[in-house]
């Protein structure tokens, strides 16, 4: 199944895609992730690692594209059998502040649970 879920808010889109380059802030915008464990602090592509979750769930992932000038990345995340590819961007919004964008692509029912989750966190993603 594929899912798209956009958001607006008030940051601007350079500091909103700080949110998602640095992966210190994940845990500050993102309340399903308690921390990203990965040998590099910043998004690039072919970086792999774990981001853990509530009850200390570990998620492999691996970030597939980066396009820093576009602000646009993708990546692979796996919950045991269920695998999914997210493609987040990032644009400004009409009068100002900025819009992510994430296209979900996995199982429906793993899209139907994931998706209020994400669209809760990307409003604080684009909130100043």
């Amino acid at each position: 199944m594929r899912a798209t879920v956009t958001e607006s808010g008030t940051a601007t889109p350079t500091v909103a895609w700080s949110r998602y380059e640095n992966l210190d802030l994940w845990a500050t915008w993102s309340p399903q992730v308690q921390e990203v464990i990965a040998a590099s602090r910043r998004l690039a592509p072919g970086l792999k690692g774990l981001v853990v979750g509530p009850l200390g769930v570990r998620l492999p992932f691996e970030v597939l594209t980066v396009d820093t000038e576009a602000m646009e990345w993708s990546w692979h995340v796996r919950f045991g059998l269920v695998h999914a590819t997210l493609e987040h961007t990032v644009r400004a919004a009409p009068g100002g502040g900025s819009t992510s964008e994430l296209v979900i692509h996995a199982p429906a029912y793993a899209v139907l649970t994931y998706r209020p989750v994400a669209a809760m966190a990307l409003r604080s993603l684009v909130d100043a």
